[in-house]
């Protein structure tokens, strides 16, 4: 096993002796905070850094005091403020308002270091000492405190790993006095599982508490783990496969004709085919379409439709390139096996709006990152908006992109967006930026998902948001989850997540409360996690497209197809018009007429056509409402249906 460096819990202290009384100078940088940052680019201060409030109305500073004897005790403030104007900043101590509005004043430049004096009573013990902003511009910049008065002694914790895992401390910040009560977490690495702690306290327990009498030093001791795969589960699991509105669970077109699409003309002409259209249909994308200029294919107003990559399409598959698919207003949606990528802002790959039951699976999204791509040449990969619910989002393949995965509209639309309902799992997120996801509002169970080389952060759980967040793990992620990254604060229930790389737990910037008891009774579907361990493995391999055969799942619909049928028929109010769309096998004549049921005719045309989807644009001079017959005729056959006009 590979010894790593011990980790030195014990932050500075300098003794400062007075004439009468000893004072201890606790360093701001060395304190817990919010909302602030730690800075070394004004010069003049001292230690290794100070604390910038970052121009925010409540932000804090928290530093911990162990005092010997109780009493009012003078703090001597060293800070800068290179403003004109006073900054104030509310003083506590164990959340009780000493200093409601403790002025700082202008010192001449923020390389200009003054020091400011207020008084504050302390109980004998360990006590909360906070700085908190109180005006728009945020506060002073803060350097350190003097605080008169004896104080109880400080004690040294030194803390290291045998093998592959990582110990939390609570608490993480801070000097460490006599009589604090210590809390060491062991968490293990990837591969990994925790033995026992050595040293001067010892427990095989993952949780180890103490009383701290004296400088301690404390091994955690991690074990190697023989890794199997599990094989995996692709059936639909987590809200998408939830009864709800009327909805047993998402089938999408099961049931209905399947339709080949191999161009962009047959995919725009179908999307409109497809609004306020509730019969089922299963669209087999195959091989690759390309827009020169971004389309977006905009379905909406419907229910009951698959969309589903060639898995038979060779070893590229089938793909959309600069095509946006926006989904509005439907309901039963799968999408599965089909890679999309580099579609231009402002729109997304996926946009799924006020839709509910939708399952997207072993899908592929992508774009660029690097010189010349800003963070709005793309916008979003799979955005789903405006209260979506009973969705599902697994096995999915999403890299090299910005802005990944917007689940929330906006900060303005909490009313609709408080709705939204989903499920991701098993999803591998790898060399991005952000929104992996970013949630707002509503609520995601978010569980066996691998996130490797993000430069920003993981998961953003914000505006009163709620997700659970289990068994996850991550990699080399500059913010793993963050809570309190964007305005309003956000709740995350974690628990089983590993870190690895360059993060660890300590990267996570989460803030009580976390609320995980609004997830008691909030799965209303049965799942079995997979152990954190095999996570990186099972998602790295089973990911994507090319893993499901989607055309086993029609083959026997496609060679019942006819050489020509009659798709949708919708009438549009706004041109007074009938528009009935077609689907050709072959190039031939085709002869569309509409006829009241008395046998009148009220509208014919007559077009060649060439193999594809084409729409008939059927204008009724006169329309009365009824029922009314279409009748297309070709070489191939006869076809009629019924329709009834409001």
């Amino acid at each position: 096993m590979q010894t790593k460096p011990g980790l030195l819990f014990l932050l500075i202290a300098t003794v400062i002796w007075g004439e009468n009384a000893a004072g201890v100078v606790y360093q701001a940088e060395t304190g817990m905070f919010y909302h602030a940052v730690i800075e070394t680019k004004n010069g003049g201060y001292l230690g290794d850094a100070y604390i910038n409030f970052d121009n925010e109305q409540g932000s804090y500073l928290e530093i911990t005091i162990g005092m010997a004897i109780p009493g009012e005790q003078q703090i001597y403030i060293r800070y800068a403020n290179g403003t004109q104007a006073a900054r104030p900043m509310e003083v506590s101590v164990n959340n009780q308002v000493t200093e409601a509005s403790c002025m700082f004043e202008p010192t001449g430049g923020w390389t200009s270091w003054d020091t400011l004096l207020i008084s504050a009573t302390f109980p004998q013990g360990i006590s909360t000492l906070r700085f908190t902003s109180t005006g728009s511009e945020g506060g002073p910049n803060l350097d350190q405190f003097e605080i008169s008065g004896q104080q109880l002694p400080v004690y040294m914790l030194t803390l290291s790993v045998q093998g592959e895992g990582e110990i939390g401390q609570f608490p993480s910040h801070g000097l460490l006095f006599e009589g604090q009560e210590i809390l060491l977490v062991a968490r293990p690495g990837w591969a990994s599982h925790f033995k026992e702690w050595t040293g001067d306290v010892s427990g095989t327990d993952e949780t180890l508490r103490f009383i701290l009498d004296g400088d301690k030093t404390i091994e955690a001791v991690f074990e190697t783990i023989e890794l199997t795969i599990p094989e995996p589960d692709f059936t639909m699991t987590g809200y998408a496969a939830v009864p709800g509105n009327g909805r047993e669970t998402t089938t999408g077109g099961e049931g209905g004709e399947v339709l080949v699409i191999e161009n962009l003309s047959e995919l725009i002409a179908w999307g409109a085919s497809r609004e306020n259209n509730y019969t089922p249909q299963t669209v087999l994308i195959r091989g690759t379409i390309e827009s020169e200029n971004t389309t977006v294919v905009s379905i909406k107003r419907g229910a009951n439709m698959s969309i589903l990559g060639d898995s038979g399409a060779g070893n590229e598959y089938a793909e959309l390139k600069n095509i946006s698919l926006s989904i509005r207003d439907y309901s039963n949606v799968i999408i599965q096996n089909l890679k999309m990528h580099e579609v231009f802002y402002p729109d997304d790959d996926v946009t799924i709006d006020h839709c509910s039951h939708v399952w997207i699976d072993h899908c592929e999204f992508y774009s660029k990152i690097g010189p010349g791509i800003g963070v709005d040449t793309y916008d979003g990969l799979l955005d789903i908006k405006k209260g979506s619910h009973h969705v599902t989002v697994s096995w999915c393949y999403f890299h090299h992109h910005m802005k990944t995965m917007l689940i929330g509209h906006s900060d303005n639309n909490g009313e609709q967006d408080t709705g939204l309902q989903l499920t991701i799992h098993h999803n591998l997120y790898a060399h991005t930026n952000g929104r992996n996801p970013s949630l707002r509002f509503g609520m995601c169970h978010y569980f066996n998902n691998y996130l490797e080389d993000i430069d920003d952060y993981g998961f953003a759980v914000r505006n009163g948001a709620h997700a659970r967040i289990e068994n996850c793990h991550f990699e080399s992620v500059k913010t793993p989850i963050a809570t309190d990254k964007f305005e309003g604060h956000g709740y995350a229930c974690v628990s089983g997540c590993i870190y690895t790389g360059s993060c660890n737990e300590n990267s996570n910037q989460i803030s009580e409360p976390t609320d995980c008891q609004f997830w008691e009774d909030a799965i209303p579907y049965e799942y079995e996690p997979e152990e954190v361990n095999t996570v990186r493995l099972s998602v790295s391999q089973y990911a994507g497209v090319g893993i499901i055969n989607t055309v086993t799942a029609v083959s026997d619909k496609l060679t019942q197809e006819q050489e020509f049928r009659l798709m949708h028929i919708h009438w549009d109010n706004n041109s007074n018009r009938l528009e009935v769309t077609c689907r050709s096998d072959k190039e031939q004549k085709a002869r569309v007429a509409v006829y009241s049921l008395s046998g009148i005719k009220q509208a014919v045309r007559t077009q060649h056509i060439e193999a594809g989807i084409h729409t008939f644009a059927m204008p009724f001079f006169a329309r009365v409402p009824g029922i009314y017959i279409v009748s297309a005729e070709t070489s191939s056959g006869r076809y009629t249906e019924k329709i009834r006009i409001h």
